[in-house]
Order: structure tokens, then C-alpha cells, then sequence
């Protein structure tokens, strides 16, 4: 198991991780990748837009075993295990996001447990930061050109900023929510940007404030593979 900063994640509400996976395992994982993005495997019942902008597949792993078993998964298991402090961390969510070269669409500043209830969760409610973790994992090299992830420390704690809907309608579950004023809700000049090389990976907490930009290069793909684990069973 990789060594893992865990009095930093708990201090600033993310962590960089360099190598998740082996270029192999990436290289499965992405072929799959791009043949549901192709149409060749039929994902059409959960492939709807985030905010009506920007490529989503919802729940990967329902069409494809590669998603359901795979060595970032494995890697990222180990490190749930000590983010969270549990022996076994439930998988409770997997999702693609991509965004082709041109792609300019952004995914505005928000946290995670804005999406615990329809349409947002109300501002003030108090955030489980130690029930929730999401890792991101790069496929493609990312950087703030392409769209890395960017996060702003040590905001977790605090309870839900407020929230409003930027893309879609109320009851679309891809909807597109966002920090309202983030300008002023954040430190926006704390915000830490995450290059990764493919097979690296973010992880944070559902409280931890994060963007990605817009695909600003005219030639590299940015496929992002993304999925949750949670100290608690989500049948309980």
C-alpha cells in the first residue's frame, strides 16, 4: 500500500496522488472507456449531460466488469481504508466525465454533499467529512489547460456554503450545482491545482471545495474515472 499523508487529508480535505494504477491497468480501463463513449457498448440509459454541457456516464460499472473490478479501485480501497478508518469502505457510486479537446464548459466551484438531497442540499447543514471520500482518477495527462482538478483547503469542516443550480433543471439528476459567489464564500488565492500524469488521482472529502476547468487544448482528451467509497453501508 502506498504511504498515505492521513493528518493531511484531514487538515486540507484532499490529497494528490501520484500513481494509482500501472499504465496496463489504465490502458484497460480507458479502451472500455472509449468504446462507451463511441456507442459500442450501450451505456444511452445513463449517458445524459452534467448540467446539460458535459459528458457523463452514470454507473460504468452496471455495463462493464472492467469498472466493477480493476486495480485503481483495488489501490484506492487500501487508501479509503485509511482515510476513513474503517476495514472494509462500501463502493457506493461510479461515474465518467468526459471532456473532449475544445470542450470549454466548466464545472463550476461546489461541494459534493450539495448533491446529498434534490435539488441541493440547503446551506448550513452540517457535512460528514469523515463519512465520504471521491477519488478521481486521470486517464489522460491533466493539467489547468485541460482541466485538472482544483480544490481549496481546509474548508471541509465547515458547514454546506451555499448552493444554486447552474445547469439543468431541478429534477434532472445531472444537474449542475455551484457555490454561489464563490469569489467571496472561498479563498479562491488558497485554491491548489492537481496535475496529474494518467493513472494519478485526486481524493477528497464531500465537503472539500473543487473546479475543473474547461478542455482549453486543441488536442488532448480529458477522461476522468470517478468513484466514492463511504464508511457506512448504503443498505443500512
Amino acid at each position: 500500500m502506498q504511504q498515505i499523508d492521513v493528518e493531511g487529508f484531514r487538515r486540507d480535505g484532499f490529497l494528490a496522488i501520484p500513481a494509482l494504477a500501472d499504465a496496463e491497468a489504465i490502458g484497460d480501463i480507458a479502451r472500455v472507456y472509449d468504446a462507451m463513449l463511441a456507442g459500442e457498448i450501450d451505456v444511452s440509459a445513463t449517458d445524459n449531460p452534467l448540467g446539460l454541457t458535459t459528458r457523463q456516464i452514470m454507473i460504468p460499472s452496471a455495463y462493464h466488469p472492467v469498472f466493477r473490478d480493476n486495480p485503481a479501485l483495488d489501490a484506492a480501497r487500501d487508501i479509503a481504508r485509511a482515510l476513513l478508518g474503517v476495514p472494509e469502505p462500501k463502493q457506493v457510486f461510479d461515474m465518467l466525465i468526459y471532456k473532449e479537446p475544445g470542450q470549454l464548459a466548466t464545472t463550476p466551484w461546489h461541494q459534493d454533499y450539495s448533491y446529498a438531497q434534490m435539488p441541493f442540499t440547503p446551506a448550513g447543514t452540517p457535512i460528514p467529512f469523515d463519512e465520504y471520500v471521491q477519488f478521481w482518477v486521470a486517464l489522460d495527462d491533466v493539467d489547468a489547460e485541460n482541466g485538472c482538478m482544483h480544490f481549496v483547503p481546509g474548508a471541509h469542516r465547515a458547514p454546506l456554503l451555499d448552493h444554486y443550480i447552474a445547469g439543468g433543471d431541478a429534477d434532472y439528476s445531472q444537474r449542475l450545482l455551484a457555490i454561489r459567489h464563490p469569489e467571496m464564500a472561498l479563498d479562491l488565492d488558497a485554491a491548489v491545482a492537481c496535475p496529474l500524469k494518467a493513472g494519478g488521482a485526486t481524493v477528497h472529502n464531500y465537503g472539500t471545495p473543487h473546479f475543473t476547468s474547461g478542455n482549453r487544448t486543441k488536442d488532448r482528451p480529458r477522461r476522468a474515472y470517478i468513484f466514492n467509497f463511504s464508511s457506512r453501508d448504503p443498505r443500512a
